[in-house]
């Protein structure tokens, strides 16, 4: 058959049978084509003569004849070979082989032979066939011959991994005949370990030479009768190994039946000599687990050939929900049990397992179906077998009948943790992985595909994914996981990981190794930390930070106690950083700083701030009273308060030079006001009394002494425009209406001059309190420099930009000379670079307090424009 009808095969097989593969080594291509359709359940794999070294061949070194080469194995693996006659020869060796190798797993060899070949066929070959099928046949029978050698497969399989986890099981298990003296027929590795004896000197005895002179009589006579009566018993005796050391033999024997004829007994033997004290304890949770394995919901139930059941034992009553004189005279679809399949619809007769395997003689598995009991559904799943007499007639079906229903349920539940644990992957950005020391496979969750960025379906070797990390990372990655490897203690790297879309991201790599089989496992996990490692940085320059700072730092718990310092807090005690953990404020700076802090500390929690500042006086590591500001502010977590930060700041030399500010200013102030009206009062008498070059003379000292004043005046009017700091000043105004307001007064004071106002009903900017104050000094001073006759305009926009509003005074009158009009701009004078008065100043400055700016240009043709931008509020 071709390549799709093989592709085809193995897809359904692995759909309805798992991975069960069919070696087809047939000579007719026609008789390949017809069982590769009608086997499409399976895998099939189709072997030919002179193909050998194609797929599904054995090796090209065999001729035509099939004779060379055949004493290799030239097949591939398979579950079931059907070969016939002209083939037979070629692969007979191999397949005996074959069967010698697989020890006691069944390894089915299906010969098909032509009608008039059959008792040639018995006569002639050796025992290699399991089964010889005479062809042509109805595909229901070969089918069923099919079925029938796989199913022995399966049980052998199984058998053969009962035997090994016998072997290996860690309580003793023993067989012994039922006839005769009970003699020993198999004993386990642990039964070896647990006495001293090797299976050459117990085999074919009675277990009794493990008793001695201290093993009590009334077990071993409990013994003898459970024996005698083919019953299950369990007892506790003494024992001894075979250096003559006794022990406590926790001894269960289970009788076995075939057919209802007594074969066997199994035992169990368990090394309890520790355990002795607790026999009591023991005893009760052995009776309880026994209980529980007597209660397991798995039945067997007996149908005749009209569907009635004739027989069912006590988990089969359990699983059905009905007593055994309502169970038996059943028939299976009964209307009481509501029958469903898979999908929840109604289930039909003919599709019941029972009447499948009536019909077809092929036995069911797997079949699973609700069934409602008591008013609830319960799932079940069946396993139906043909019953036959021995000369072949159908007499019956035996079914076992499983709930599965807790099965169902922990599905889902399997798939809801599963559903869960991938949105916890996504949460908290990890993903796992899993390396085979052997295959060097890797194996990983769909969080880690997500974090690579990678289809979750994607295979990758070891190799390929140590390629994702960052070329100075891989090694340090890799040699973390030769260190797992080689000593198989858990392993942490930090370390680059570079995403499929090229996007570099810091995670965090852990292994650990277990061992489930022979080969050991290494597992782990990848977590992100790209936000860690970056909140990490930060907090570290933050430490740089408050380390270098010259103020004070420091943070106290709700009791007040230190719990951090910085360097600068340490030498301004002149203490060591460390020696103040643990110390109460009180001690270090003083009980006022310490009731100031209580105080401070209520009015935050109270308040809607989330700082306060407060001023104490501290004591320095000379003895010297420092002026301290300082800032604090509360630490908490859910809503509970866990203590302060505290900054502080040395105000002492900052408030004694404003104390001596404020007394220069005050004395400059007052002395300056008092002398110019001095000198203003005798040019007045001048001017009334003295000739023509005098007048002119006490002309200048009146004009000089007008500005002086005026220029005091000023000074005082603007004295709060001085203090950069003073934010409280800045608020919300409506500096249309305030602009409208100094023309209405500026038109009043100066009636000879043009004052026109362009400005819309609202702006809303955040302005200095002196705001109007500056409008009105840019309008005196263009009527000062620009005459009587003059011409303002002023303007006010709000669409200049999304943030700002923006205040235009224009004149005609000379402008403002070049380097006083720079010096302006810049915001500083220089000895080359000055202006000859406070006004603009105190205007730039009111401007600039306002978080706003101010710029001086060039009116057209003449004059000047000076234009105040303010923040939008």
């Amino acid at each position: 058959m071709g390549e799709d009808a093989s592709r085809n095969g193995a897809r359904s097989a692995r759909d309805a049978s798992g991975d069960e593969r069919i070696l087809l080594a047939l000579h007719g291509a026609r008789d390949r084509e017809l069982l590769a359709e009608l086997l499409d359940a399976y895998e099939v794999i189709v072997w030919e003569r002179g193909r050998e070294g194609e797929d599904g061949g054995a090796g090209e070194g065999e001729g035509e004849d099939g004779d060379e080469g055949a004493g290799e194995d030239p097949l591939p693996e398979f579950d079931l070979c059907i070969v016939d006659m002209e083939t037979y020869s070629t692969v007979a060796d191999a397949l005996a082989e074959r069967k010698a190798d697989a020890g006691d797993r069944f390894v089915p060899v299906l010969l098909t032979v032509a009608q008039d070949q059959q008792v040639v066929a018995a006569r002639r070959l050796d025992d290699v066939p399991d089964d010889v099928l005479a062809v042509p046949a109805p595909k229901a029978v070969i089918r069923s011959r099919v079925e029938s050698l796989l199913q022995t497969r399966r049980q052998s399989l199984q058998l053969a991994l009962y035997r090994r986890a016998m072997d290996s099981a860690t309580v003793g298990i023993t067989i012994t005949e039922a006839d005769d003296d009970q003699p020993l027929t198999y004993i386990n590795d642990a039964f070896e370990e647990m006495t001293g004896y090797d299976r050459s000197e117990v085999l074919g005895r009675n277990c009794r030479f493990l008793q001695g002179e201290e093993t009590d009589s009334e077990p071993v006579e409990k013994l003898h009768e459970a024996i005698e009566a083919g019953e299950s018993v369990a007892v506790s005796l003494t024992n001894y190994r075979k250096d003559g050391t006794p022990f406590w033999n926790e001894l269960k024997i289970s009788p076995v039946y075939e057919d209802g004829e007594l074969t066997h007994f199994v035992g169990f033997q368990t090394d309890a000599t520790v355990r002795h004290a607790l026999k009591n304890q023991l005893v009760h949770e052995t009776q309880t687990l026994k209980q529980l394995f007597e209660t397991s919901p798995v039945g067997i139930a007996v149908l005749n050939d009209d569907g009635i059941i004739v027989r069912a034992n006590e988990a089969a009553q359990a699983v059905l929900g009905l007593r055994r004189s309502v169970v038996l005279g059943q028939s299976y679809d009964a209307p009481e049990w509501d029958l469903v399949d898979a999908r929840g619809e109604p289930l039909d007769h003919e599709d019941l397992p029972f009447d499948r395997v009536r019909d077809t003689g092929e036995t069911v598995t797997n079949f699973e179906h609700g069934i409602g009991v008591d008013g609830e559904r319960r799932w079940l799943v069946v396993h139906a077998a043909p019953l036959t007499r021995s000369d072949g007639e159908h007499v019956g079906v035996i079914a076992a009948i499983e709930d599965v229903t807790a099965q169902k349920r922990q599905e889902r539940e399997r798939e809801r943790l599963l559903d869960l644990f991938d949105q916890s992957q996504k949460i908290a950005s990890v993903g796992a992985w899993e390396v085979n020391a052997e295959s060097g496979a890797v194996l990983f969750t769909s969080g880690l595909a997500e974090l690579l960025g990678v289809d979750p379906g994607t295979v990758f070797d070891l190799s390929e994914a140590f390629s994702f990390y960052h070329p100075e990372d891989e090694p340090l990655v890799r040699a973390a996981f030769e260190r797992l490897v080689e000593t198989g203690e858990e392993q942490s790297v930090e370390c680059r990981l570079e995403m499929a879309g090229g996007e570099m991201r810091w995670v965090n790599v852990r292994g650990v190794a277990t061992r489930e089989t022979d080969a050991p496992v290494f597992r782990g996990t990848v977590q992100d930390i790209t936000e860690r490692k970056a909140r990490s940085g930060e907090l570290e320059r933050y430490e740089r930070i408050v380390e270098t700072t010259a103020d004070p730092i420091y943070t106290l718990d709700d009791n007040l106690r230190f719990v951090l310092a910085n360097s600068a807090t340490a030498d301004l005690l002149g203490r060591d950083p460390d020696d103040l953990v643990g110390e109460h404020v009180s001690t270090v700076f003083g009980e006022h700083h310490s009731q100031a802090l209580l105080e401070s500390i209520a009015s935050l929690l109270a308040g809607d701030s989330d700082k306060e500042t407060m001023e104490t006086v501290v004591v320095d590591r000379d003895g010297a009273e420092r002026q301290f500001q300082t800032t604090i502010a509360a630490k908490s977590s859910e809503n509970e308060f866990e203590g302060i930060v505290c900054v502080g700041r040395d105000v002492t030399e900052l408030q004694e030079r404003e104390r001596r500010l404020s007394v220069l200013d005050r004395v400059i102030r007052h002395n300056l006001r008092n002398k110019m009206n001095i000198a203003q009062a005798h040019a007045a008498m001048l001017l009334e009394h003295t000739d023509d070059d005098v007048l002119e003379s006490a002309a200048a000292i009146e004009r000089a002494t007008s500005e002086l004043l005026s220029l005091a005046e000023t000074a005082r009017k603007f004295s709060s425009a001085l203090d950069p700091n003073v934010a409280e000043r800045v608020q919300p105004q409506n500096v249309a209406d305030c602009v409208r307001n100094v023309v209405e007064g500026a038109q009043l004071s100066y009636p000879d001059a043009t004052i026109t106002v362009d400005a819309p009903d609202v702006a809303n900017a955040r302005a200095h309190t002196t705001f109007e104050l500056a409008v009105n000094e840019l309008i005196d001073n263009a009527v000062v420099y620009g005459g009587d006759e003059v011409e303002i305009h002023l303007s006010v926009t709000d669409d200049d930009g999304p943030e700002q509003v923006v205040i235009r005074v224009a004149d005609n009158g000379p402008g403002i000379p070049p380097l006083e009009r720079e010096s302006l701009n810049s915001g500083r004078e220089s000895p080359l670079q000055h202006t000859n008065g406070l006004g603009l100043w105190f205007v730039r400055w009111a401007v600039t307090n306002s978080n706003g700016s101010m710029e001086i240009t060039d009116n057209q043709p003449n004059g000047t424009v000076i234009e105040l931008r303010l923040p939008r509020a």
